[in-house]
């Protein structure tokens, strides 16, 4: 797995979102729905505010089916990380590592785009008996600031009804609108690759080559190879044009 040097909330800050931005007076009343359907729904249902940097609901389902204290629960926006002392230890760190990478992945598109994608969890955490047990989670972000940034996050939990556990996390990056489920190795990919990098695999994949590319970008034949060795090795193939190919497929070159 990919190791990120950042942890969320750096991640977050990255946006720079600022009080101007937010509109808590429009949010608070967006919440009050929230906590009105959550108490018809059997799900348990969180938001998180980005720009503060906390959780900023949980629905009382969680004491209901995780054991959690309800008074807790009802001031989740004092409590810091408390809703994540409940997932198995190992799962925790894999679900940390693909939320930082979705993240970059989102903040990298379009502001218009950035409601535009679900990702959906398997993973295992303790239930009100003290038992593991498998469950769905579904993150979105929720509601844009002014300037198009990525504010309030909504997550829905259930329990899974696959109830092998397996000791890994399952992972799918839905978007909403248009139903296609992208592979997390073009979330991957995408990130991995410099903008370098991909300029030099486009004019590959045009036919140029190394010493064309390096004359037309300037730069030495020795820089060329280096980057093509490093592009081999982001995206785990043993050649251009598997490289080519993969890059293609999953739109990270036309």
């Amino acid at each position: 797995m990919i190791r990120n040097n950042i942890t969320p909330k750096e991640l977050w800050s990255r946006q720079h979102i600022c009080s101007l931005s937010t509109d808590y007076d429009l949010w608070d009343g967006k919440r009050e729905y929230i906590k009105k359907f959550s108490k018809l729904s059997q799900s348990c249902i969180f938001t998180v505010d980005v720009f503060k940097e906390r959780y900023d609901f949980a629905s009382d389902n969680f004491s209901t089916f995780f054991g959690y204290n309800p008074e807790w629960i009802k001031t989740i926006r004092r409590q810091g990380d408390v809703l994540e002392e409940r997932i198995h230890p190992n799962d925790r760190s894999q679900l940390m590592e693909y939320q930082i990478e979705h993240g970059q992945f989102i903040y990298s598109l379009p502001k218009e785009e950035r409601n535009d994608y679900r990702q959906i969890f398997q993973f295992r955490m303790l239930n009100a008996k003290g038992q593991y047990v498998n469950v769905v989670s579904r993150h979105q972000v929720l509601e844009k600031d002014m300037d198009g940034n990525a504010w309030i996050v909504m997550g829905i939990m259930d329990i899974s009804p696959d109830q092998v556990l397996t000791g890994q996390v399952k992972r799918t990056i839905i978007n909403r609108k248009t139903g296609e489920i992208i592979p997390p190795s073009l979330i991957r990919a995408e990130r991995k690759l410099t903008v370098r990098e991909k300029e030099i695999l486009l004019l590959i994949a045009r036919g140029l080559l190394s010493k064309e590319i390096a004359r037309k970008l300037n730069i030495s034949i020795y820089t060329i190879n280096n980057h093509r060795k490093n592009i081999l090795s982001k995206l785990n193939v043993d050649n251009m044009i598997e490289a080519i190919n993969i890059a293609r497929s999953y739109g990270i070159i036309n």
